[in-house]
């Protein structure tokens, strides 16, 4: 079959077309035909270095994943020829933390497109119990793409904003990054729950974008540096209920100044660095919060699932790129030159194309 395969780490040259074995499934595991797999930025960061732990090389890399079902040695025979949206996260199943809903705590957890082989291959093995079956034409590539965008990005905006941060209707929230896979589903998740969402972005492109998504107010950070000031401003000097920080870094600090006496801040992710200086007086004396995004669970992604596929928000889709351009969509990827997800099409689609 054929697959993406990065044999060492370094730049673009390092992943590779190739010819390798079909996979071998396991006990309780299906084979998935790749329709489609969405672009995370831990797919770049991978390739550069082994940042998650267990993470070897030669690998095969894409965790977003939709395809459908071709075989199934053993279990999940009933699934063969359904169309199925893959959750990366793959966890024992019987441990105290898998039966609490929280698998990405379970000692074996592992991530498809990580910590194994993924889908930017033909084919891909993945357990049956990580298949959800979707009514998808495989022939709607645009359909696809979004369905793929789901996993990673949706979910964990879902975790985010709605279960760790349980963001509520009325409630005013600061995104930042509206226009990353991430920011663009927080925008369009919380819009959808009632809430007035405050974004930002870099570059008058994107501002215009993430107007027209829906977002109540959108701040370039070029032209306004300083954010809080201007979320200040904005909310009449009250800040806001909640900030949606997947970024990480000195972002916290700057996010706790945001909120309101009594506020909270939801850490979701660390892109712009693991460790920060926080001055405690702005959390402790306004009575703000900081919470962890913690697991995010079944239950997260079958919500994130049936409230997209009811219509209650939307995808944003940069671009649909084919397989054999893989090259160039992780370029507009780390270019940074994008506005929502970057999806590339299984072989098979690719070729029908």
């Amino acid at each position: 079959m054929k697959a993406w395969v990065q044999t060492d780490f370094g730049g673009p040259e390092v992943r590779r077309l190739e010819e390798v074995a079909a996979p071998s499934p396991a006990l309780g595991e299906v084979v998935v035909r790749t329709l489609a797999v969405a672009l995370n930025r831990l797919d770049v960061l991978q390739r550069a270095e082994p940042v998650i732990p267990g993470m070897s090389v030669p690998h095969i890399a894409g965790m977003d994943i939709v395809g459908e079902v071709v075989a199934a040695p053993t279990e999940g025979k009933d699934l063969i020829g359904s169309i199925v949206l893959v959750d990366p996260v793959v966890s024992c199943g019987e441990c105290d933390m898998c039966h609490a809903d929280t698998p990405t705590y379970c000692a074996s957890f592992s991530t498809i497109g990580s910590t194994r082989s993924g889908g930017m291959a033909e084919l891909v093995a993945v357990p049956a119990a990580n298949c959800t079956v979707i009514d998808a034409d495989p022939n709607d590539h645009h359909r696809l793409a979004e369905l793929a965008a789901l996993p990673v990005a949706c979910t964990t905006a879902w975790r985010g904003l709605l279960g760790a941060g349980r963001l509520r209707d009325g409630e005013t929230v600061v995104i930042p990054g509206a226009g990353s896979g991430l920011g663009s589903a927080g925008v369009q998740i919380a819009l959808s729950r009632g809430a007035r969402v405050i974004t930002m972005v870099s570059g008058t492109r994107k501002k215009a974008l993430a107007e027209a998504s829906g977002a109540h107010h959108v701040i370039d950070r070029i032209a306004t540096p300083d954010w809080v000031r201007d979320v200040t401003d904005f909310t009449g000097g009250a800040g806001v209920d909640m900030v949606w920080d997947h970024v990480g870094g000195a972002f916290l600090g700057e996010a706790l100044r945001a909120t309101r006496p009594g506020g909270r801040v939801v850490l979701s992710g660390t892109t712009a660095g693991l460790d920060m200086h926080l001055h405690l007086p702005d959390l402790y004396q306004r009575g703000r919060s900081i919470l962890g995004h913690g697991s995010y669970g079944r239950a997260d992604i079958a919500s994130a699932i049936a409230a997209f596929t009811d219509g209650e928000f939307s995808v944003v889709i940069d671009s649909v790129w084919a397989y054999e351009e893989l090259p160039q969509a992780e370029a507009k990827l780390e270019s940074g030159d994008f506005y929502g997800k970057i999806v590339v099409l299984g072989p098979a689609l690719s070729n029908a194309a």
